[in-house]
């Protein structure tokens, strides 16, 4: 389930009940128009011009016409509904039964056919997918959500997401994990030394430990993210860095300038490593 950076929006993985539903109707007003059918110009347009603008680069309708996609933590089914539309067959998980619904409230007002959404907790719904069975999953800010408003990271429950993940791809299958860069997504402005050197400011807590007191959100660290994929029979192919949409520098030249010099988000295209 997507989510705004350094918003406080209740994420996919939250314990089910009126405050969850609650959190999760503030944080579909706050990313989507009622009618689900456009994206927000958010502070940063981190969706509009990160996460949007790769998805619809990447998964073009030569690539992935036919093709079966698993969105882990689809949220309202936003690319979802963008992947069927160019001819991939769509399966959506999220924990979030709000979701869902607007999900399906999404994909009959477009009369999609191509997808399907399902509620519930993927560990749980995983068995029940034929295995080998996706070309592709995606999760975009989905996988973090494990370590939402946490003081340790939660390396064993993402293990197990990656494993049921692993399980349902079919041997050259690919998972793409889009996050906010862990590294430079937070970054704030550039500081100028007496020598002239320039140097970043973000916030500090890339590590959960010294995460601020305030901040429920964790990105995972490089070491996080490859341990917990080596863990689970998977390894990464390849970390994108993507510059942001051109659109940006139009509507914020200054913005542009200083994204296309310290990447907002990071994705990782990982792979099944071979068996025996």
């Amino acid at each position: 389930m997507s989510r705004e950076p350094g918003t406080s929006a209740e994420p996919a993985a939250v314990t089910p009940g009126q405050g969850a539903a609650d959190g999760m109707k503030q944080w579909f007003e706050m990313k989507f128009y009622d009618d689900v059918s456009d994206i927000r110009p958010e502070k940063q347009g981190y969706y509009k011009h990160y996460v949007h603008h790769f998805v619809t680069s990447f998964f073009t309708e030569e690539k992935i016409a036919g093709k079966r996609i698993l969105d882990f933590g689809c949220g309202p089914g936003f690319y979802s509904a963008i992947l069927a539309q160019r001819g991939a067959e769509v399966v959506g998980i999220d924990k979030s039964a709000f979701l869902i619904e607007k999900a399906n409230e999404h994909k009959a007002r477009l009369g999609l056919s191509r997808v399907e959404f399902i509620q519930g907790d993927f560990l749980e719904v995983a068995p029940r997918l034929a295995a080998g069975s996706f070309d592709y999953a995606i999760a975009i800010d989905a996988l973090v959500s494990f370590d939402y408003n946490s003081s340790t990271h939660k390396h064993q429950q993402v293990v197990a997401a990656l494993c049921g993940i692993s399980r349902v791809l079919k041997p050259e299958g690919r998972l793409m994990i889009l996050e906010n860069h862990p590294c430079f997504g937070l970054v704030t402005h550039e500081v100028e030394s007496d020598a002239g050197e320039c140097f970043c400011v973000r916030p500090a807590g890339y590590k959960i430990e010294y995460r601020s007191k305030h901040d429920p959100h964790h990105w995972f660290t490089l070491d996080e993210m490859t341990r917990g994929t080596s863990e689970s029979g998977l390894a990464v192919v390849r970390i994108y860095e993507p510059d942001p949409s051109l659109a940006l520098q139009e509507e914020n030249a200054s913005g542009f300038a200083f994204r296309m010099k310290y990447p907002g988000m990071i994705v990782y295209e990982i792979c099944k490593l071979p068996q025996g």
